[in-house]
């Protein structure tokens, strides 16, 4: 009997790719068992307006997953139209992906669930798994609490947006991000 796949889908902006996103897709892999993680370079977020542009936060991210076999990137969002919605993302996957898709999210993000757009509809696409982040807490009165599956991933209290202010006021960055993201940053002078 084949195995069922189980691919988790990990989106953000990564701007840039920080060791927290490592640590925390490679805890989440191994603690729903999952075949792979796929990393997902945002397009165009309706929650944020101020970013990177796309290929250079696809081309951080491609360098920080290196060497692990178990991670994957996709530019599923570079090729959609306008705002890029979680749930368009995920309409796409399931057609590409014969098994169990597994949406990986913040507690952050989940606090917001119900501004995404039509929030219920993720769990036709996909079971979601929300993972700890510092100065948050996972609710479970959110009115889809009792369909997700909670993450005992370690708290990694490290912020691509620290990183960004650490490299506009010349501190270092060398041990917060992969170092092919630190030289990649280096040498396109980022930030």
């Amino acid at each position: 009997m084949k195995k069922i796949e189980k691919a988790g889908v990990f989106g953000g902006l990564f701007d840039p790719p920080h060791i927290g996103h490592l640590i925390l897709a490679q805890s989440v892999l191994e603690e729903f068992r999952l075949g792979k993680i796929i990393f997902v370079p945002a397009g165009n977020p309706p929650h944020k307006h101020k970013f990177s542009p796309y290929d250079t936060r696809y081309k951080m991210t491609e360098l920080a997953i290196m060497g692990n076999q178990k991670f994957s990137i996709s530019d599923i969002e570079k090729e959609i139209p306008g705002k890029t919605y979680t749930v368009e993302v995920l309409k796409n996957f399931k057609q590409q992906i014969k098994g169990i898709i597994y949406l990986i999210i913040g507690c952050d993000q989940w606090e917001e669930i119900n501004t995404w757009k039509t929030p219920e509809e993720l769990f036709k696409y996909c079971k979601i798994i929300v993972m700890p982040r510092a100065r948050h807490s996972i609710r479970k009165t959110e009115r889809f609490s009792n369909k997700v599956l909670i993450s005992h991933a370690p708290l990694i209290d490290i912020s691509s947006t620290n990183i960004r202010k650490n490299v506009k006021h010349n501190y270092s960055i060398q041990y917060l991000v992969p170092n092919e993201v630190y030289k990649y940053i280096k040498r396109k002078n980022l930030y």
